[in-house]
């Protein structure tokens, strides 16, 4: 923890590692890129520039700049935000505006627990849910495959499937910031 604003000095001490935000930006730049119109100028460069922006400032300005980089992703995400709401969007329907507002939740999910260590609905999903299931995975003592499903000759499954799979498992959970 950092102490002021913002409450962390860099978002769970590595901003390269697996953070929603990058989820939700993401999605924003997926339905941008479908949604571009060739013959339309303004098109979502606007959010999309934005989006790109907010990660500039999360990836490589929070951990050296940590006031300005929180700054910066919280102004381009709230500005991204507005230009979400724009009639520009309501043409394209309810699918593509719920899409484009769900990546900006979740986004700002992210960034609002990192830069003012709020605990955010997805923060709760993580930690009520997800968590207890991935640190302690289950394995089953011999893999069973449906009937009249039947592997080649030439595959063979690992001796001990159960210690490479929890080996496996904690090496992938090593990276995940708790």
């Amino acid at each position: 923890m950092y102490g002021g604003f913002p409450a962390e000095a860099e978002p769970d001490g590595a901003v390269f590692g697996p953070h929603h935000f990058y989820l939700g930006v993401l999605l924003i730049l997926l339905v941008c890129w479908i949604f571009h119109d060739a013959d339309d100028e303004t098109g979502p460069w606007g959010i999309a520039g934005l989006t790109f922006l907010s990660v500039f400032w999360f990836a490589l300005t929070w951990p050296y700049y940590p006031e300005v980089g929180a700054a910066g992703v919280l102004a381009s995400l709230g500005v991204a935000t507005f230009a979400a709401m724009r009639p520009r969007w309501w043409r394209y329907g309810v699918v593509p505006q719920t899409a484009l507002l769900l990546g900006l939740f979740v986004a700002w999910d992210d960034a609002l627990s990192h830069a003012f260590g709020w605990w955010t609905p997805l923060d709760s999903l993580w930690a009520r849910y997800l968590h207890p299931y991935v640190s302690d995975p289950y394995v089953p003592e011999e893999v069973r495959l449906p009937e009249g499903v039947r592997l080649p000759a030439e595959v063979r499954l690992p001796f001990d499937l159960k210690a490479l799979v929890a080996e496996q498992v904690g090496r992938a959970l090593a990276v995940v910031p708790l």
